[in-house]
C-alpha cells in the first residue's frame, strides 16, 4: 500500500501530532498547570523546589527531545506525500 492510500485508509494520523497553542482547550490547560505549580511550590522546602525544578528541567528536555522526533516524523511523512502526489 502507498502511503497516499495508508492516509486515506486511516493508518497515518497527522492530526495526532497538533497542538494550537492559541486554542482555548490548550491556553485552559497551560492556566492549570501555571496555577497548580504555583500551588505546590508554596509547600515545598528549599530543598524540594530545587528537586522540583531539577525534576521540571528534565522533563522539558524530554519533550523538547520528543517534539523534535514528532517534526522529524512529520516533515518525512510529509515528503513521502510529496513523492507519491508526483509519481
Amino acid at each position: 500500500m502507498d502511503i497516499l492510500e495508508e492516509l486515506w485508509h486511516g493508518n497515518i494520523a497527522p492530526q495526532e501530532f497538533n497542538h494550537i497553542e492559541n486554542s482555548p482547550d490548550y491556553q485552559s490547560a497551560l492556566r492549570l498547570v501555571s496555577n497548580n505549580r504555583e500551588r505546590l511550590e508554596k509547600g515545598l522546602s528549599e530543598y524540594q523546589n530545587d528537586l522540583f525544578e531539577r525534576y521540571n528541567t528534565s522533563v522539558d528536555e524530554l519533550n523538547s527531545q520528543s517534539e523534535l522526533d514528532a517534526f522529524k516524523s512529520g516533515f518525512k511523512l510529509a515528503t513521502q506525500i510529496l513523492i507519491a502526489v508526483v509519481s
